[in-house]
């Protein structure tokens, strides 16, 4: 992993294949700016993979990522039968805990205040 992350902490990276080894790199790395923009001083990423329901074939993921910085801890969970539409919407939810732990007044802008 290019290591563009103060600490990366991937447990159950065993598990995966190599393209999915690959595409987690890709992923983490094309994300972690965007919430690195979010969070000055990042800690720790960790991410935890599991698989659970295996049926022939096919395997469910399960990802859990957390993400650490001096005063918080944020955390967000997905699972899926597809490791990259998984790997998609933990991050994506990693994303939008930042997002309202930090700017809660913008999500509803139309609101007028009547004093």
């Amino acid at each position: 992993m290019k290591n563009q992350i103060p600490s990366i902490e991937i447990k159950g990276i065993d598990i995966l294949t190599e393209e999915e080894k690959r595409l987690a790199d890709k992923l983490l790395n094309e994300y972690f700016p965007k919430i690195q923009r979010q969070i000055k001083n990042i800690i720790a990423l960790k991410v935890h993979i599991k698989e659970y329901k295996k049926e022939g074939k096919r395997k469910k993921y399960s990802i859990n990522i957390k993400v650490i910085n001096s005063t918080d801890v944020f955390e967000a969970n997905a699972h899926d039968w597809d490791f990259a539409r998984t790997m998609h919407k933990v991050l994506k939810k990693i994303e939008t805990e930042i997002e309202n732990r930090f700017h809660p007044s913008e999500q509803h802008p139309n609101v007028k205040k009547s004093f």
